[in-house]
């Protein structure tokens, strides 16, 4: 088979082929007046749900969290910062609401995806990974916690500097963790 390249001239061309496979998951297409109106929806369902969960009304807020990420995963995508706040949302309610399982697997969703996305020095990935540990840390789960809490102390001492409050919040917990580890060993 000859193919002619861009020149005429007929030789062996480098074909790259962009967008002849269906994407196994694409953002919904931007429709006017459809658009916006689901992107309302999406503002007032995170405004209930960050409403409830401020009122103590976890409960309340789950429903509309749960709307609230799934409208978003689809008009937005399941890396959209928009999304990624959905998903956090429904965590912190998940969370309120004693649902630990649900919970992990969303936070982890939102640290995966910033790390994905934007890379470990974004404050954004860096707030996930903070909040990501503290989940470990409150279910006294240490042993999950301990190697997030070491990479989060090289990277914040990277992006932040080895004084910073970041930096030395995650050097105390570091902290904590050996010295709890020492005390579990020497039983």
């Amino acid at each position: 088979m000859v193919i002619r390249c861009f020149n005429g001239k007929a030789g062996a061309c480098a074909l790259l082929l962009l967008c002849l496979t269906p994407a196994t998951w694409a953002q919904a297409p931007y429709v006017a007046d459809v658009t916006e109106a689901r992107e309302k929806e999406w503002r007032s369902l995170v405004a209930a749900a960050q409403g409830a969960y401020a009122a103590g009304r976890p409960l309340e807020g789950a429903e509309s969290a749960r709307k609230a990420l799934a409208l978003a995963d689809d008009l937005f995508g399941p890396d959209d910062p928009r999304t990624l706040i959905s998903a956090n949302d429904l965590a912190l309610l998940s969370e309120s609401t004693g649902h630990y399982r649900d919970t992990e697997q969303l936070l982890r969703r939102v640290f995966d995806s910033y790390l994905r996305t934007r890379g470990e020095d974004d404050p954004n990935c860096q707030l996930a990974l903070e909040n990501l540990i503290d989940f470990y840390l409150a279910r006294k789960r240490p042993d999950a916690a301990a190697p997030l809490v070491t990479y989060a102390l090289a990277s914040f001492r990277r992006t932040t500097g080895a004084t910073s409050e970041r930096s030395r919040r995650m050097e105390d917990i570091a902290m904590r963790l050996s010295t709890r580890d020492a005390a579990t060993a020497a039983d």
